[in-house]
């Protein structure tokens, strides 16, 4: 019986021709299939699948390897195959750094020139023009999760001259040559009060929930900005509304929520200063993002064929 990938992903052409060349040259047959119904249908016929699948579908014994295009795993990890090793799940998570690095510029400028209070004024028929502008030049920036987005974004936001970027990490190191210094997760109440700008960036796991709650936004400044594009569960939703309606802090960008899409009852709807972007941030739209989702995969399936371990392979105890 000859061994078959499945590719429900939608790529470009080329990238479609030169996968199923390289996974001949490694002894497997291809199906490229980019409708979800029709893709899911041949899981059981399927040694390893690349594609998106429903959480809820049923892993079948034949298929011994996930690859999701995408970063956040989050849904799948509670199934028992992939806890047990009987399947084993990896992530494209590195693929999506600069789509989302720039999306957080743009969100940090946005914020920073009040862009959704001039917004709010031109709905509303006002022409003003005298709100004082802040700058990146000299801001303190903290990072929360200090992986490929964080990365990236540091390494281009270093650019304006901020005083100081800070990175927070389970570790907390890096390598990345952008952060002015880097902590541990642990301390990130100590390093709240001298920040301007927080980024986060974090995956979900049981620590991350709700880590930006009521008391941790108390110890920000007042003038300081949220920006959220990791996992919308990291954000306790009520307490940030309320922070933004009290001026506790003076404005939040989230491109992640805890449910999606917003709802009307979300305790974030008509609250103040805020920009929702509707977790678009990592769409896989940008070539270099598709370059790199099919590069990890292309070399990933060349460790699987030869026996060892996958790079992108998602730890299931961490999460991520």
């Amino acid at each position: 019986m000859s061994r078959l990938i499945v590719v429900s992903e939608p790529l470009p052409e080329e990238k479609i021709v030169r996968l199923k060349e390289y996974a001949a040259e490694l002894g497997f047959d291809t199906i490229y299939e980019t409708d979800r119904n029709k893709a899911e249908s041949l899981i059981g016929r399927a040694e390893i699948f690349f594609g998106i699948i429903n959480p809820k579908t049923d892993i079948p014994e034949n298929l011994k390897w996930l690859c999701l295009p995408l970063a956040g795993v989050n849904d799948y990890t509670s199934k028992s195959e992939f806890a047990d090793g009987r399947c084993m799940l990896s992530c494209s998570s590195g693929a999506y750094g600069v789509t989302i690095a720039e999306h957080l510029v743009m969100l940090t400028l946005m914020l920073l020139r009040r862009m959704p209070e001039y917004a709010e004024d031109l709905k509303n028929g006002v022409w003003r023009n005298d709100r004082p502008l802040r700058s990146v030049y000299d801001s303190r920036i903290t990072l929360l999760g200090t992986g490929d987005i964080g990365r990236n974004y540091a390494l281009r936001v270093s650019a304006f001259g901020p005083k100081s970027v800070t990175g927070l990490s389970k570790s907390g190191k890096s390598d990345c040559p952008a952060f002015t210094s880097v902590h541990p997760v642990s301390e990130l109440d100590r390093i709240l009060p001298e920040t301007d700008i927080l980024v986060m960036s974090l995956p979900e796991t049981p620590e991350t929930i709700h880590i930006l709650n009521r008391e941790m936004l108390a110890l920000l400044p007042e003038n300081a900005v949220v920006i959220n594009v990791g996992r919308g569960s990291a954000v306790d939703e009520p307490s940030l509304a309320e922070a933004l309606k009290s001026g506790v802090i003076a404005g939040a960008a989230l491109d992640v929520l805890e449910k999606e899409p917003l709802t009307d009852d979300s305790p974030l709807k008509g609250a103040p200063n805020l920009i929702i972007t509707p977790h678009m941030a990592g769409q896989r739209t940008l070539k270099r993002t598709v370059d790199v989702m099919v590069e990890m995969f292309m070399n990933d399936l060349g460790h699987y064929a030869r026996e060892e371990a996958l790079e992108n392979r998602v730890n299931i105890k961490r999460g991520y």
